[in-house]
């Protein structure tokens, strides 16, 4: 690992956690279903908007930028409903910075703090 990653990687602790708030309107699931070239439209959150908030938490808050999924594993336990705010949150669980690789455990709740979905991803981190 060269330097800059090195001191990019010491920036990072186990137990350190990010998280982001988000709600989706019937509006922004109609577009995107258009956009996804999907017919019939949903009316819960699509799973892949639910899967975006942890790719938009690992690339742009932790680690951050230079974060490259390897894996995720996520586990729906109920639908998210149209318009309710959701809260997705990524911790650190391991870090092996020889290989520069971090896995975080995931995690997406709705209004009340009802389980939406969780899971795990293995990131590389490096700029």
């Amino acid at each position: 690992m060269n330097t800059q990653s090195a001191s990019l990687f010491d920036r990072l602790s186990l137990e350190q956690a990010a998280h982001l708030q988000r709600t989706f309107t019937p509006e922004q699931v109609t577009q995107w279903c258009r956009l996804a070239g999907v017919e019939r439209w949903p009316d819960q959150v699509p799973e892949p908007l639910i899967a975006g908030l942890f790719s938009c938490l690992l690339g742009m808050e932790l680690p951050g930028p230079g974060t490259m999924y390897l894996k995720q594993r996520l586990d729906y336990v109920q639908p998210a409903r149209l318009g309710e705010p959701l809260t997705a949150s990524v911790t650190i669980t391991q870090l092996r910075p020889d290989k520069a690789l971090v896995d975080l455990d995931t995690l997406c709740t709705g209004a009340t703090g009802q389980i939406i979905c969780r899971g795990q991803a293995l990131v590389l981190y490096r700029r």
